[in-house]
């Protein structure tokens, strides 16, 4: 459930089959601390860290999420999730993940292709290749966060979307939600780090398995940056909630890239 956190900051866009320029994100490092819950109180449980960093031409993403959970004296659940993802122009998307649950690992190493009558994914799993097509107006994992920024920037109060979801599922997850009340997100906590300065937005998302009457995975309520550093996250399986709030921010430089 946890590994969820990672789909958090993917939140919202508009339908279109067109990517759109991630120019305006802010490139940058950012920390998480993980709890079990939502009160004040709640126990932490793990960590989460992105990166979302510019090279020329290309967008690095990563992201790693360690949690670890005692139901009992006897009885622990250990998960860690890292995924290095490479974006470029929002059309193609590069990664590698490799997941750890109690100790079994598995890894993931995918290609995804966009172009105008659909989406070509070719993954190699632990057990064999597999390849198959979405439909057309999958947005990548980058792409999505401009998606959303734009759309919101635009006044637009409601989106939905498919993504393609590298960390979960390895196919696409329906996204559909739209901007919140302030008083849905939790407080912020005084130990936690600031955002930069610049717009923001609360944000709550439903994720469901694509087509007709699939009922949500999980909702997740955010306050998103226009430079798509998130904070604040409560994510709600329906039977279980975790907070991840931002403990430390760090911009990134943008490379000095030739304009031809």
């Amino acid at each position: 459930m946890l590994r969820a956190l990672a789909l958090a900051g993917l939140a919202a866009a508009l339908l279109a089959p067109q990517p759109v320029s991630a120019a305006d994100l802010l490139p940058h490092e950012a920390s998480y601390v993980v709890r079990l819950g939502t009160s004040p109180s709640a126990p932490s449980v793990g960590t989460a860290r992105q990166l979302l960093g510019k090279d020329c031409g290309v967008w690095r993403l990563e992201r790693d999420v360690r949690t670890e959970i005692g139901f009992s004296a006897s009885l622990r659940l250990t998960s860690e999730s890292e995924l290095r993802g490479v974006e470029r122009d929002g059309t193609l998307f590069d990664y590698q993940l490799r997941r750890v649950q109690n100790g079994a690992e598995q890894t993931i190493a995918g290609r995804v292709s966009v172009a105008q009558n659909g989406t070509r994914a070719d993954l190699i799993l632990p057990s064999r290749p597999l390849s198959f097509t979405l439909p057309a107006g999958v947005v990548l994992p980058v792409s999505a966060f401009a998606f959303v920024i734009d759309a919101l920037k635009r006044g637009d109060t409601s989106f939905s979307f498919m993504l393609y979801d590298a960390e979960l599922t390895s196919d696409a997850l329906q996204v559909d939600g739209g901007v919140a009340p302030a008083d849905t997100l939790r407080p912020a906590r005084p130990d936690g780090a600031r955002l930069p300065e610049g717009t923001t937005w609360p944000v709550e998302i439903r994720f469901s398995r694509t087509g007709a009457n699939a009922r949500p995975l999980f909702t997740v309520t955010l306050l998103l940056h226009e430079g798509g550093v998130l904070d604040r996250l409560t994510i709600n399986t329906g039977l279980l909630a975790a907070s991840v709030d931002l403990v430390s921010f760090k911009p990134l430089p943008r490379p000095d890239c030739p304009t031809s």
